[in-house]
């Protein structure tokens, strides 16, 4: 029927027809190759299937499609595109490379798996439909062998002849490009093409495979509801047991606490009462002392006068400045901490978020902390390029070998390696059993990666050539196993792992063969319990962090970012000791609400990622506040969720917002 089609004579003549139409030739009645006249029309009687011109469509829209049309391989615009079975499409060549002559192909953006059935596989695969219909919407080549268009139907008159149309009759294929009869041709409701018999037949089998696709698709979105289902449950049941646990606490606290409080309120009343008596005393005999000097007879010597009366007068004089003195240091009971709390001096108003003018400082930021604090306050934070070229970012980290980019992929269950200069995506690292990389750390001395999972409790360890080596930790609550681990930081000079086990509310000290050395923030002491008959002492562990989700180390110090307590802590690296803490809950400058990450740059200086404010905050060493900046929105500069952040030797700032989807070079 095809072949029967496709030898039916054309209808008119183009050659003839153009030059008639330019005018270089005289008008003549087009003719089939049989001799048959082509009947002309007048414009009183146009034929119904006559169709205007198409509308070309605007670049704007055009614009828009290309970026839908992108590969993502080479992230150029589909050329010759091939669909796998699970619905993602590639170039032809790109997939032809990146499949080599393995026998199994992983799709790169979901991993499926795909049997590769012959050395022809690749060109057999079928077209994407939509992709198809957008290029040629767009009028984008894509690539495929071009099928010559067959002329239109002119609708301009011929010289002489008042105003006509030529009519051809019947439907043209969209797929070969056939001209059929009515009769011939299927119209596809789902896609809005026609089609001639041959391709239909092709073209259901192509909807049949996208049927395949679908069904895997969701069998592999059944799969990660049921890792989702698994978590929630047990953040949940954590969450209870915490609960638990914390009502226990806060109870005996507090009963301890109380009678620790009345004692010492009660010693200070005692205090305050002997203090008081014996100025009293003393107030009783000056007065006495008083009286009876007014009583001295006149035939005293002046001498012994003047003598009582000076020391009369320096007594009542030291006297009178005691009872000044008395209830002039002052105590209150903080109720919010739960202590008796002496005055102290007003704390610093935290430092403005606008920056200074630029004084033309000429020293190195990285000479002194003056240097880098100006550097800071008179810094504009306003992003020179934003990245989006991945869905939900999360942590990143600078490549010690290379100074290329990490990007962990929350949903693509993969890190993208970006080279920084050109924001490229150079390559990709992931493994069958990573399910949600959320940050990562560089092992220069070993040259090794290492990527914590959050749903796979674990980390996973890469070569710095993108290599999978091995996995360190599985679920549990005992050392060296891990509950939804977080941030992970690496000491280079010992050669150890600082992981934040978030859901064991700690951080683990582990070698790169995943060893347990120590911990930080879980001590051991004897805890009072209460129970129905009598009290009973019995040593417990106790931790004071609440789901901490960062970690960064220097030389001789840990810094710990506790986001249940909304405070940043700093442990000394050799005795694991805290040495201070910053921080409390709010929205003003030096609070935070829900801080997710932080950073150390060269000089110490702290950046936390205030995620619930949507700003990144900028504090020395001591904490004290140098900067804040962001905002929520969606703008250069502004945050939706701050979920990664590092700084370059260079004080270079990357922000990932997993909200925006974007990465953020500051």
């Amino acid at each position: 029927m095809a072949e029967k089609i496709k030898k039916k004579p054309a209808l008119f003549s183009l050659k003839s027809f153009r030059s008639a139409k330019d005018g270089n030739i005289s008008p003549k009645t087009p003719s089939t190759p049989n001799g048959q006249e082509v009947k002309f029309f007048s414009s009183n009687s146009v034929n119904k299937y006559a169709q205007s011109p198409e509308p070309r469509p605007r670049s704007a829209s055009a614009t828009g499609i290309k970026d839908l049309v992108q590969c993502a391989l080479c992230l150029e615009v589909l050329h010759n595109p091939k669909m796998l079975p699970c619905q993602h499409t590639f170039c032809m060549a790109c997939l032809a490379v990146y499949a080599g002559n393995s026998p199994i192909l992983e799709c790169p953006i979901c991993r499926t798996k795909i049997q590769v059935t012959g050395p022809n596989f690749i060109r057999d695969l079928p077209s994407n439909l939509y992709i198809d219909s957008l290029l040629q919407l767009v009028g984008i080549s894509n690539g495929s062998e071009k099928i010559a268009t067959p002329p239109q139907t002119p609708l301009v008159p011929l010289p002489g002849m008042q105003s006509v149309e030529l009519f051809a009759a019947g439907v043209r294929c969209t797929q070969c490009q056939t001209m059929c009869d009515n009769v011939d041709v299927t119209a596809c409701e789902h896609c809005k093409l026609n089609f001639c018999r041959v391709c239909w037949s092709q073209h259901l089998d192509d909807m049949r495979t996208q049927v395949e696709s679908i069904l895997k698709q969701l069998e592999a979105a059944s799969e990660r509801m049921g890792h989702k289902v698994e978590y929630y449950k047990d953040r949940c049941e954590r969450i209870t047991e915490q609960i638990v646990i914390a009502a226990d606490e806060k109870i005996n606290a507090i009963i301890e606490n109380k009678d620790k409080l009345l004692k010492e309120a009660s010693e200070l009343q005692k205090c305050g009462e002997m203090s008081a008596l014996a100025l009293k005393s003393s107030l009783e005999e000056a007065r006495e002392v008083a009286k009876k000097t007014m009583s001295l007879k006149e035939h005293v010597e002046e001498k012994t006068k003047v003598s009582t009366y000076m020391n009369l007068h320096q007594n009542a004089v030291q006297l009178l400045s005691d009872v000044s003195k008395w209830d002039s240091e002052r105590f209150v009971f903080d109720k919010e901490n739960f202590r008796i709390e002496m005055d102290s001096a007003t704390p610093l108003e935290a430092e403005s978020d606008e920056p200074v003018p630029a004084g033309g400082w000429q020293n190195d930021p990285l000479e002194s902390e003056e240097s880098l604090t100006f550097h800071y306050r008179s810094r504009s934070f306003i992003p020179h390029y934003v990245w989006r070229k991945t869905a939900r970012p999360c942590g990143v980290g600078i490549s010690p070998w290379n100074n290329h980019l990490y990007v962990c992929g929350m949903d693509t269950h993969s890190v993208l390696v970006v080279e920084r200069t050109q924001a490229k995506i150079v390559t990709r690292m992931t493994c069958d059993e990573m399910l949600c990389p959320v940050h990562i750390a560089f092992m220069k001395s070993l040259g090794e990666i290492y990527v914590t999972d959050k749903w796979k409790h674990c980390v996973h360890v890469f070569t710095k050539d993108g290599e999978y080596a091995r996995s360190i930790g599985q679920k549990g609550s005992r050392v060296g196993m891990f509950r939804s681990p977080e941030g992970i930081a690496a000491d280079n000079a010992s050669q150890l792992l600082y992981v934040v086990d978030t859901g064991n509310d700690r951080v683990q000290i582990l070698q790169p063969d995943g060893k347990f050395i120590d911990q930080i923030g879980v001590t051991t002491k004897l805890q009072t319990v209460y129970t129905t008959k009598n009290l009973e002492t019995k040593e417990v562990t106790v931790t004071e962090l609440n789901a901490p989700t960062s970690v960064a180390v220097t030389s001789d110090r840990v810094v710990v970012l506790d986001s249940g307590n909304r405070r940043v802590k700093i442990y000394n690296k050799a005795d694991k000791s805290k040495i201070k803490e910053f921080g409390s809950v709010g929205q003003r400058k030096g609070q935070f609400r829900q801080p997710e990450v932080l950073a150390v740059d060269p000089m110490g200086f702290i950046l936390v990622g205030d995620s619930g404010n949507c700003r990144v905050q900028v504090f020395k060493q001591n904490g004290q506040l140098v900067r804040a900046f962001g905002g929520l929105g969606t703008e250069a500069g502004k945050f939706g969720w701050i979920s990664g952040i590092t700084v370059s030797k260079q004080l270079d700032i990357i922000v990932s917002d997993t909200k925006n989807h974007s990465v953020n070079f500051i």
